[in-house]
Formats: structure tokens, sequence, C-alpha cells
């Protein structure tokens, strides 16, 4: 349980958080500051002023509905809201957020390591030049981060104070739900929430998947994702007709053609795969997949999807709208600038030749040293090793949701900060317990554990407070 010396320790992080991101931006900046501030903020305004379907499909509505209603609040209090004041209180509600995720990043090394440690890894965040610049941007990432790791902090502190119940699980779909709701990638967490249901379930065997629920899950599974891979197969012409009818265009991509043909054989190969695991059930030749194949993961979807219906509604509503909207996302986040063109224009094909898979991969590598620093980073490694190696069994659910992120963005060739967001409060968690690693194995070498925690720190901490110093003028 948090002590009186912990509360304190909150409130001076926030205010903290807070005068760095003043003393960050002395003036006030003009709104927008950012291109995707437009699409969010206006959107926002437009639901405010009474248009409830947003009639924007790039992304979920889930943000744009939470600056809405608090549109709505805030002129209780004030006169009608103008575009140029929910521009002020979108800004005002990325700097809580971004003032509050440090806050976060203490409970989890708290919780998960000790109080010197949660310092460490908070300090450290209120200092990251990435979240600081988006302290004062109304974008999707920002609430994005803010939920995905609302549910690790909660995760954290139920599981320490062995408290994780049926309705807590409840609750933790439901943040998937409106994670997902801020953001499409929001959905990669839900593999997070599978890891914390199958630890529940070891817990509570229980909620296992009996035999027959276990055969009667491969089977429909198997089956079903043969039916529908079975209709590219069998009418892929008419398929693609039906789609094309979607697009604002009548233009079905060459990129959805082959997306379409991976989704094919992956469903072939997983529809077969589940036949046979079923068959393999029944004869007892696999036994103990209780944990994996049980109702509650099940009940736990219909909990995300009821989640993210109820923060925006009309992308499922709209799904004639939102889909060919999420197609075009999904296709400019895979070739860039290159989406702007037909797949048989020029343009396109010269942009495409010349596509270097490798770019995300040194664009972010690049990111992530000017953001954390040489020694940061190399902490941030050894923290990896060291959550998989003596980390708690929830710590490892957050790597879960870094790794699969990290390898999701770094497969896109459309690039930026903001897509770092949502796993830099993960990476300062694992920080500190690299410092600690550090320091517990120079104690093996006659080197006092605080003297080599203090003095690793130090390394850590001097490059990044030098950029910041150096950013402020």
């Amino acid at each position: 349980m948090l002590r009186d010396k912990d509360y304190l320790t909150i409130l001076g992080l926030f205010i903290l958080g807070l005068i760095v991101q003043k003393f960050s931006f002395p003036e006030t900046l003009i709104h927008p500051t950012h291109i995707d501030e437009i699409a969010v903020v206006e959107t926002a305004y437009n639901i405010y002023r009474g248009e409830y379907n947003p009639g924007f499909f790039r992304y979920p509505a889930g943000y744009m509905n939470i600056l809405a209603f608090l549109f709505k609040m805030a002129s209780l209090f004030t006169d009608d809201i103008t575009i140029k004041g929910a521009y002020k209180i979108a800004s005002f509600v990325s700097s809580l957020i971004i003032a509050f995720i440090p806050i976060m990043v203490f409970i989890v090394c708290y919780f998960l390591g000790n109080y010197i440690i949660g310092l460490v890894g908070s300090l450290l965040a209120i200092f990251s030049k990435i979240m600081i610049q988006h302290s004062q941007v109304a974008v999707v990432d920002v609430p994005l981060t803010f939920f995905c790791f609302l549910l690790f902090t909660i995760s954290v502190y139920w599981y320490k104070n062995l408290n994780i119940s049926l309705k807590k699980l409840i609750f933790l779909s439901s943040l998937v739900g409106i994670s997902v709701a801020m953001k499409y990638t929001g959905a990669i967490i839900f593999v997070s929430l599978c890891l914390i249901i199958k630890m529940f379930i070891n817990n509570n065997p229980n909620f296992a998947g009996t035999k027959s629920f276990q055969i009667t899950f491969t089977l429909s599974l198997g089956f079903g994702l043969l039916l529908i891979s079975s209709i590219p197969l069998a009418g892929k012409a008419s398929l693609f007709q039906e789609l094309s009818n979607l697009t604002t265009d009548g233009i079905l991509e060459i990129e959805y053609h082959h997306l379409l043909d991976k989704l094919t054989y992956l469903s072939l190969c997983i529809g077969f795969s589940s036949i046979f695991l079923s068959y393999l059930i029944h004869i007892n030749k696999i036994n103990g997949l209780g944990n994996f194949i049980s109702p509650l993961y099940l009940k736990s979807l219909i909990i995300v999807f009821i989640g993210f219906f109820v923060f925006s509604p009309f992308t499922i509503l709209e799904i004639k709208k939102s889909f060919p909207d999420f197609m075009y996302e999904y296709r400019h986040m895979q070739i860039g600038s290159a989406a702007q063109y037909h797949h048989e224009s020029q343009e396109y094909k010269s942009l495409v030749q010349n596509l270097d898979k490798l770019y995300p991969f040194r664009f972010y590598l690049k990111l992530f040293f000017y953001n954390f620093g040489k020694a940061g980073l190399t902490m941030a490694i050894v923290g990896v090793f060291w959550m998989l190696g003596k980390g708690k069994y929830v710590g490892k659910t957050m790597l879960a949701f870094l790794l699969i992120m990290i390898f999701t963005i770094c497969g896109w060739q459309n690039v930026a900060e903001r897509y770092t967001l949502s796993i830099l409060p993960i990476i300062y968690v694992l920080i500190p317990f690299g410092i600690h690693c550090l320091s517990s194995f120079s104690t093996k070498m006659a080197l006092p554990y605080y003297f080599s925690f203090a003095l690793l720190s130090f390394f850590t901490f001097i490059e990044t407070i030098l950029k910041w110093v150096n950013s402020i003028g």
C-alpha cells in the first residue's frame, strides 16, 4: 500500500511535471501546432456543437467524444466555447495527461521494486523530450498512452495486493476497449490482457475451459475460418467488386489485394490447425489447455467491444464509411506518401521501388538515443533482461506490449515521434530496473549497491537534463 510520504511524492511529481512543461513552453503556443490536431479538435468541436456523428473515421472517435464532453462541461461555467477555446482546452488536457504519466511510472516501479526505483523512473519521464513536446498537442496518441499505461498501473497495483478478481478483469477489459477507441493500435494491449487473464485462471482453476468447451471452440474457430477463407478463394472477383464499392473512388489498391491474400492463407492455416487441435484434445493427446482456451477470454473480448462501442459508436454504425478510411490509413502507414497515388501511376511505382525497409528502424533507434541518451537506452536493455529473468509476471505483460508495438511501428514506412508515446512509460520503468540490476551485480565486485545505483542514475540523468536545459535556452 502507498504511504503518506508516497502521496506527497506523487503530488510533487505532478507539480514538477507541470513546471517543466511551463519552462519548456514559456510562451503560449498558437494552435494548431500539429497537423493532426486539426482533425481531432475540430471534429470534437463539431460533436460539441451537436453533430454527434463525427463523419471522420481515420481514427476511432473516442478521444473526440471525450473532448466534446469536456467542451460541454466547460461551457456550463463560461460562455459558449469557440474553436480557439476548444484548442486551449484540448491542449490543457494533453498537458495534464503528460504530467500524470510520470506518476503512473512511479507507482509501477514502486510496486515492482521500491521507492527509489520509482523516483528515478518518474523523474526521467518528467524530462522526456518526446513527452514534453506532445504535452501541448491534442493528438490521439496522448490519450492512447494514458489508457494503455493506466491498465498496466492498475494491474500492477492489484497484482501486488493479490487482488485481481473477475470484476476487476471486466474493468481491465473495458480499459482495453477504451484504448482501442482512442486509436486502433490500442488493440495490441489485448495481448497483455490475455496474459493477465491467464495469470488469473492459473490462480482460479475453476475458470479454466472444460474439455468440451475446448473442443467446441477449436472446431467452431477452425470451420469458421475455413468458411471465411473459402469466400475469396471461390469468388475473388465478386468479393473485390463488393469491397471496391466501399471505397470513395471505386478503386481497390494493390496493397488491399496483398492483405486479403495474406489473411486468406493465414485463416486457412489457423483453421486447419484448430480442427487438428480439437482432434488431439478429443483423443487426449493434448491436455491442460484450459488456461489458454477459456470462456473468460471470449467474455473479455465482448467487454472490449462494448467499451469501444460506447466511446466510438459511429465507427461501428457507419462501418461502410469507417472501413475504407481504416484501409486507407493502413495503406498510408505501410507505404508512406506513396499511398496518395494509384498503384499503376508512375509516382507510386517510383516511391515504392525506393522504399527502405530499414528506414523506420534507423529512425526510431536515432529517436530513442535522442530521447533516452546512450546510458538510458543501455539501462533499458538491461532492464528488459532483468524483467524477463527476475521480474514479476505482470511486468512481462508490459514487455509483450512493448515488443509488439515496436515491431508494429518499425513495419510502417510512415514514421513519427508520436507513435512511440505509448511505449515510453514502459521504457521509463525498465531504465531504473536496469540500473538496479547492474548495481546488484556490482556488489559482487565489492562495490556498495547504493553507490553504484547513485552513480549509474547520475550518468543516466545527466544527458537527459542537459538536453532539456539546452532546449529551453
